[in-house]
Parts: structure tokens; sequence; C-alpha cells
């Protein structure tokens, strides 16, 4: 899992400045954070053009865009708001120790 902070799961967003379904996606989460987290969510937008991005890209074995990793989970191309929050809430659960 990639850290978090203070409970709320680290949230990675690969795209790219061509990526037409990318832009939709990012105002998803941007509206999902504001709404129901209230802009707690680290969320971070990794460029895959980016030459410095490029461990990340083969660290989490990035094969499309978008492509979203939260905690444990990754969503990649038809991404769903229900999904996002899914993958949120059980980052927030599996960061909790029992």
């Amino acid at each position: 899992m990639y850290g978090n902070i203070e409970g709320y799961p680290k949230i990675l967003l690969f795209s790219s400045n061509h990526c037409a379904p990318c832009k939709p996606v990012e105002e998803m989460l941007k509206k999902i954070n504001i709404s129901m987290f209230g802009k707690k969510l680290n969320i971070d937008k990794i460029n895959i053009e980016n030459k410095e991005n490029i461990h990340l890209v083969k660290q989490y074995m990035i094969t499309s865009i978008p492509t979203i990793i939260i905690a444990d989970k990754k969503l990649s191309v038809d991404v769903q708001e229900e999904d996002i929050i899914d993958a949120i809430l059980n980052g927030f659960i599996s960061s909790i120790e029992l």
C-alpha cells in the first residue's frame, strides 16, 4: 500500500496531458474529495509522460489511463464514481489496526 496520512488512503491518478477520458475522472475525484471528505484526501496526479514518473508507472504496472490506485485497489479506464468511493472506504478500513 502506498503511504497514508491520518488514516486517509493515498490516491494516485495516472494520466497524461493528452488523455481525454482522464479529465472527467480527475473532476470526479475532486468532487468526491470535496463533498464526502472535506478536501482531506491526498490525491497525487501522476503524468505518465513525465520521465521522472517512469518508476511509478513500472512499479504499479500501469498499462492504460486513466488509472487510479487507492490503497491496494487499482481502477482503470471505465472508472465509476461508486468504485472510487468503495475503494476509498476500503482504504480507510484497511488502515485501521485492530
